[in-house]
Parts: C-alpha cells; structure tokens; sequence
C-alpha cells in the first residue's frame, strides 16, 4: 500500500476536473503537490483553497504539455523546488466531439498533442530522477474510450488505446527498476472537459456518468493499491469484458445500441 503522507505527487492538467479533485482529496491526505496547467490563474485559486483548509500550499506552475520546452522548464521548477516527485499523474488531456470528416486537421493534431505526445514528454522529463531515485509511481488517467471505440469519438478515442499501450509498454520497462505504472480509466464524467469537448448533453441521459470527485477517489485508491490498470466506471468495466471475450457478440450488440441512441437522439 502506497501512503500519501509527505510524499510529492505532481499533477498535470489541475486546473480543473479530474486533476483538480484528485489535487483537493489528495492534500486532506497529506499529500505535498506540485500543480501543472495552461491555465495559472486557476491554480492559484486552487492552491488557496488547500493552503485555507489548512494543508501545505502546493507549487503551481504553468505549463503546456504539448510543448517540450514548457515540460522541461515544469521539471526543473519541480524538482529544485520540491523534489522529484514520488507519484507523477499525467492528467491533462483535450477531446472533440464530432465526426472525423467534420474535425479540422489543426484541432485532430492538438488533441494528439495532448493526449499523447503531451503524456510522453511529461513521463520522459520526470523519469530520469525517479530511475535514480529507484522508485516512484507513473499514473495515467485514460478513457474508457481508449477499449470501447464510440463513434465521433475515432481521435480522441486513438490517442487512449495508444495511452493503454504506452502504460503497459512503460509497466514491463520499468518495473525491474522500482517504478510502478498505473492506468485508470474513466467512463463519461460530468466535468468542464465534457463541455469543452463538445460532448451532447442527452449523453449524460443515456449513459451512466460520475463526478470528478468520485473519479479521483478511484485514481487514489488505484495509487494506493499500485494498481497496474483500473476501470473507474463499472458498466464499462462490464463492456470491456464483454468486448475482450466475445468480440464477434459485442460488436453485434454495441452496434445495434449505438444507433438506437443515435436514432433518438435526431429524432
């Protein structure tokens, strides 16, 4: 079992959502944190309603993912700051809801950006002080997308399978050499990540949806356990089952409810 007591766990994409709720639950355990997001205003905010609850004021850094410079300079502040972390969330993300044919090359692009080329730069800038160290914990917050493909969904959805591969590739790399990685992957969530992503509000009428709260009580439990791969959502975790079994029968199934739903909803 992983405690957070007094260990440094750096998160990016805190401004707000997942990232945002995990970086509140995690101070009231004790955790020290080092905050990463475009947006430094909020993480301010954010780091005043810890430092006012009572708990260490985190260290906040602006930072853009997409943007290696922008990663190494988030390192070099961490680490000289604070430390190498003992728990690296890599928690930023973007999506676009729409159609492939409807989805601009520079928004597909910037999506890959984020969520992958942006989660190997972060994981690359930080491993090196965890190797040396000789332990550490990788956390990927993922999609329940990146197993269960949804229609208007085919990039962001792309750039979770790649994110699974990635965190097993990394998991067998990095294991012998004391550093855990783990994968949790969340189903809809009723976040400002929704909005931005364009995703339809009859969504969250036709399928099960949680709140960033409830999602980073899962990532904490999955760090403290050192999970290596954790479903935050147990009717996908059903689904995915489903899918990895019998994949002839799913893709039947799945199919046919995708456009009922869809039918439905033009209608």
């Amino acid at each position: 079992m992983v405690r957070l007591s007094n260990r440094l766990l750096a998160i990016t994409g805190a401004s707000s959502g997942i990232g945002r709720a995990v970086a509140l639950q995690a101070a009231q355990q004790g955790a020290r944190l080092a905050l990463a997001a475009r947006r430094l205003d909020r993480l301010r905010d954010l780091a005043d309603q810890i430092e006012a609850a009572g708990r260490p004021r985190p260290l906040v850094v602006a930072c853009d993912v997409r943007d290696a410079e922008s990663v190494e300079s988030l390192r070099q502040q961490v680490e000289t700051m604070v430390g190498v972390p003992d728990i690296l969330l890599v928690n930023a993300g973007r999506g676009a809801f729409r159609p492939l044919v409807e989805l601009a090359p520079a928004e597909a692009a910037d999506v890959i950006a984020t969520n992958l080329t942006g989660a190997v730069f972060c994981v690359r800038a930080f491993l090196p002080g965890m190797l040396v160290r000789g332990s550490g914990q990788v956390v990927f917050v993922s999609s329940v997308l990146g197993e269960l493909p949804a229609p208007e969904h085919a990039v962001y959805g792309a750039t979770k399978f790649a994110l699974t591969g990635l965190a097993e590739s990394l998991g067998y790399e990095l294991g012998p050499r004391g550093i855990r990685v783990t994968l949790v992957a969340p189903g809809l969530v009723s976040s400002e990540f929704a909005q931005v992503s364009g995703t339809p509000l009859v969504r969250f009428r036709q399928v099960p949806h949680q709140t960033p709260e409830r999602v980073a009580a899962t990532i904490l439990r999955a760090v403290h356990r050192r999970q290596r791969y954790c479903v935050a959502d147990r009717f996908a975790a059903v689904a995915i089952a489903f899918r990895r079994h019998c994949p002839r029968l799913a893709h039947w199934v799945f199919a046919r409810a995708i456009a009922r739903a869809y039918a439905r909803h033009r209608g």
